[in-house]
């Protein structure tokens, strides 16, 4: 039995999660420009989101697309699948929060100095 992802799956995942956090209290509202550090709950949630994307990924990795070749062994297919599936999780969670931390507080009225 080969694994099939269904994106409907995937999508209840996501709305039970974020269902979740709303419930709990870690997405909770903060006052607009006041600091909340790298523990924002957004910034918390979001990053607990993408490890579990990254595990999921890790068990699609070695159960699909692991095989033996004469060139490389199964373990060493399934190491290079690890590297390449956390490299990717890494690399997608550094962008999505550097974007999310740079609309934490954002800059809605520049203040311009007139030099003479």
């Amino acid at each position: 039995s080969s694994f099939k992802p269904n994106p409907s799956r995937f999508c209840f995942c996501v709305a039970l999660w974020t269902d979740l956090c709303l419930r709990t209290g870690i997405c909770t509202d903060v006052e607009m420009g006041s600091p909340q550090g790298f523990m924002a709950a957004g910034l918390v949630s979001g990053s607990i989101g993408f490890l579990i994307l990254g595990a999921l990924a890790t068990m699609v990795a070695s159960a699909c697309f692991t095989k033996e070749t004469p060139n490389i062994t199964k373990g060493e297919s399934r190491r290079l699948g690890l590297v390449v599936v956390w490299t990717a999780t890494f690399c997608m969670w550094i962008m999505w929060a550097c974007v999310y931390m740079h609309q934490m507080v954002p800059l809605m009225a520049p203040v311009h100095i007139a030099t003479k």
